[in-house]
């Protein structure tokens, strides 16, 4: 069992097992949205998550014309968990929020067009220019 929790620890997500896949992306919008250079995250199914404490939604239209909706934390701002239009049955949890040192490296880095040229991942990671719909 893996939980990740906001800031605060006011919400907190329950995940069991491994993330089906690890990512990272660059775009402007995850860029701001973590308030860090890029987002890093791992993605689950959306049942096996057990979300509690109060939250709130953003929902956001992508360059694919997609929605992505992250869900974050009302009192510290956090952003926990997104769920993504183009993926119905998964949830992403972002990364930083476990308290495991040990979470599996990004496989991916979208956007790595628009990185932060000191950004360097482990060579294991597949840098896309872009991000596929």
């Amino acid at each position: 069992m893996r939980t990740a929790r906001c800031v605060c620890g006011q919400l907190s997500v329950d995940v069991e097992g491994d993330p089906s896949g690890v990512y990272a992306c660059s775009c402007k919008k995850c860029q701001r949205g973590s308030g860090s250079a890029f987002s890093y995250a791992g993605q689950f199914k959306k049942a096996a998550l057990k979300v509690s404490g109060e939250h709130k939604a953003y929902r956001d239209t992508g360059e694919s014309g997609n929605w992505t909706e992250g869900h974050f934390c009302p009192a510290c701002g956090a952003t926990v968990f997104s769920l993504f239009q183009n993926m119905p049955e998964e949830a992403i949890v972002s990364a930083g929020c476990f308290e495991d040192s040990s979470f599996a490296p990004p496989q991916i880095l979208f956007w790595a067009s628009r990185r932060h040229e000191w950004l360097k991942l482990p060579d294991s990671t597949q840098l896309l220019d872009t991000q596929p719909d």
